[in-house]
């Protein structure tokens, strides 16, 4: 299986859900656009979760360093300092868990699919002989 970004190919809806569960496609997306997408009011999907989670988990990051900021004028002077990789942690899963949340969402949610396909924001992992069927 090749990966295909950016474009090169577009799959519809309804066959997009057919090859994958045929095993035959595996939808991706970069995570720093998952976060732009889910950030969008215009663009999310109507299951408004995946952006309250998003939002949440960034405020837990934020939250929990802000107190460690706190200790260490209180307490113990270095405790921010494995309290920043807590943070980077947090944040990086939360941008792996909004992709993994959008990319349910376009099983379920055609509309939200398209928009996002019309964007050329689905990276797709198919064979090169399907792949030449959707070519642009």
């Amino acid at each position: 299986m090749k990966r295909y970004e950016n474009g090169s190919i577009s799959i519809p809806h309804k066959q997009m859900v057919e090859l994958k569960k045929s095993g035959k496609l595996n939808l991706g997306m970069f995570h720093d656009i998952a976060v732009k997408i889910a950030d969008n009011p215009d663009l999310a999907p109507k299951a408004k979760s995946t952006g309250i989670a998003m939002h949440f988990w960034s405020w837990i990051a934020v939250g929990q360093f802000l107190y460690a900021i706190y200790e260490s004028f209180t307490g113990i002077w270095w405790i921010f300092i494995p309290s920043f990789f807590l943070m980077a942690g947090i944040h990086s899963a939360n941008k792996k868990g909004t992709s993994q949340n959008l990319l349910f969402e376009a099983e379920r949610d055609k509309e939200f699919y398209e928009k996002i396909r019309k964007l050329d924001g689905w990276n797709y992992e198919v064979d090169e002989e399907t792949a030449k069927k959707y070519k642009k």
